[in-house]
């Protein structure tokens, strides 16, 4: 039983070496379990998004009702968002969604050499929903 007691501590070292090992944010970095930081980072991610996604620039080139893009990208170890890829109902609801999601600037890098040279190939999925309403007018 003693030796059991003694290996745990071990194994939550490495998962916590492991987890800070990764791009974060800065509401993130204390997340130690690495599906909880992520989910933590995607959020973070998302909200700023749609927050900052800007609807009345681009709600000519929208359909009425609800509109989605869909956004795939990754995050180097030094922090920096890259391989955005996009799909939305028009070019300009994407150009918009790419602008917004290169404006984040909140990402940490690695906090330590990353084992290998090859960043990482984690993808992160936002998607971004909004509605346009059509108003009829008779004249």
């Amino acid at each position: 039983m003693k030796q059991f007691l003694r290996v745990i501590p071990i194994l939550l070292i490495g998962f916590n070496f492991y987890a800070q090992n990764k791009p974060t944010t800065t509401n993130c970095k204390d997340k130690t379990i690495e599906r909880v930081r992520k989910h933590c980072v995607c959020n973070d991610i998302e909200r700023y998004v749609k927050e900052n996604y800007n609807v009345l620039s681009i709600s000519s080139y929208a359909q009425s009702g609800l509109n989605r893009i869909y956004m795939r990208f990754n995050i180097t170890n030094e922090g920096q968002i890259s391989n955005i890829q996009t799909k939305g109902f028009s070019p300009e609801l994407e150009k918009e969604a790419f602008r917004t999601l290169m404006s984040f600037t909140d990402i940490l890098p690695t906090t330590s050499p990353p084992e290998t040279n090859i960043d990482s190939e984690e993808f992160y999925n936002i998607l971004i929903q909004f509605e346009i309403k059509n108003t009829i007018t008779n004249l």
